[in-house]
């Protein structure tokens, strides 16, 4: 056997869901042992295993605490399979690292595993890495390559960051994930060299030959310094007490974390819309965000109700308006 069959990811999940991580790395060992490569089970296990774990808690089936425990127990079959592959002795080098403001390690961590098995060495940055610390150790880090990943768009300013730092020295920078938007849309935009749709299809190009081995610096993005970014941003507090305010007439007084929580995102996402320019960040989000409170029968009124008390606030905000108005028309 060299493929992973759709039982065994189906009794993976079901392991994740668990919690169980004794019969998950048992099912992987027993994987592996039968000869099925380290990238496929990465590739056709795990990360179609974490698709369904997030698909079950944006429809409310999972909570938030069992979401964490089966990330973290496919975190474990991540590193198993690390360590059950020789570490590479290639002069190639690759910094693997999240966007700052992005707290997703395990996509990071995932790549970084891929690599090795195709015989990349890399260094793995922990979540929360910052665009000074990237900026400090890559000259002596002996990277060819940045990877850099960005789950959420409300980490856009901080992947921006780091592709900068990162190209101020000369080392190219190739990013991925679902918070660069639809087809990588905003991967040009904060400066990338190159967007690969998903973690195989990340480790395929810097293991190949046409990936740049040197760069140029990031070109400047033409509406920085971005006020209408920053207006939103301080911000924050004072739009999220308006937004949870406005929601008292319509579901009364509420303490729900994942209301409040969504609305913290919100007001990042609007502020992200701002800082690339571009409608369609926020009314994405909006959808996404809708969905989710629609599973947890919130009406769709109670987030147009938030909307409206941000956009009393921001009035002064270029901007802010329109791109309220364009969410609002998809609740």
């Amino acid at each position: 056997m060299t493929h992973v069959v759709s039982d065994e990811l189906d009794l993976f999940l079901a392991y994740l869901g668990q919690a169980d991580e004794v019969e998950a790395l048992t099912l992987v060992r027993n994987l592996l042992g039968k000869g099925v490569p380290g990238d496929r089970v990465l590739t056709d296990l795990v990360i179609p295993a974490l698709r369904g774990v997030g698909d079950r808690w944006a429809t409310g089936e999972w909570t938030v605490a069992r979401e964490h425990s089966a990330s973290h127990v496919a975190g474990r079959v991540v590193h198993l399979i690390t360590d059950a592959t020789p570490r590479p002795r290639s002069e190639a080098r690759v910094v693997v690292c999240c966007a700052q403001g992005d707290w997703h390690g395990l996509a990071s961590t995932i790549l970084a595993a891929l690599l090795r098995v195709r015989g990349i060495d890399t260094t793995v940055l922990p979540p929360g890495t910052g665009a000074g610390e990237l900026a400090r150790m890559l000259p002596d880090s002996g990277a060819g390559s940045v990877a850099l990943g960005c789950t959420v768009s409300t980490a856009l300013p901080g992947a921006r960051a780091m592709v900068e730092v990162a190209r101020r020295v000369g080392v190219p920078v190739l990013v991925g994930g679902p918070g660069f938007g639809p087809d990588g849309r905003w991967a040009g935009l904060i400066g990338a060299n190159g967007w690969a749709a998903d973690a195989r299809g990340a480790a395929d190009t810097l293991a190949g030959p046409d990936w740049p081995a040197v760069t140029t610096p990031a070109p400047r993005l033409r509406h920085l310094p971005d006020a209408a970014h920053d207006g939103v941003g301080l911000l924050r507090t004072p739009l999220v007490a308006a937004g949870m305010s406005a929601l008292v007439p319509i579901e009364g007084e509420r303490s729900d974390t994942t209301m409040r929580d969504g609305l913290v995102t919100a007001v990042d996402a609007l502020a992200v819309s701002l800082f690339v320019d571009d409608h369609a960040l926020f009314v994405d989000f909006t959808r996404w965000f809708a969905d989710v409170l629609d599973h947890r029968r919130v009406p769709g009124e109670a987030l147009a109700a938030a909307y409206r008390a941000f956009a009393a606030r921001l009035t002064h905000v270029p901007g802010a308006d329109a791109t309220l108005t364009a969410a609002g028309a998809v609740l």
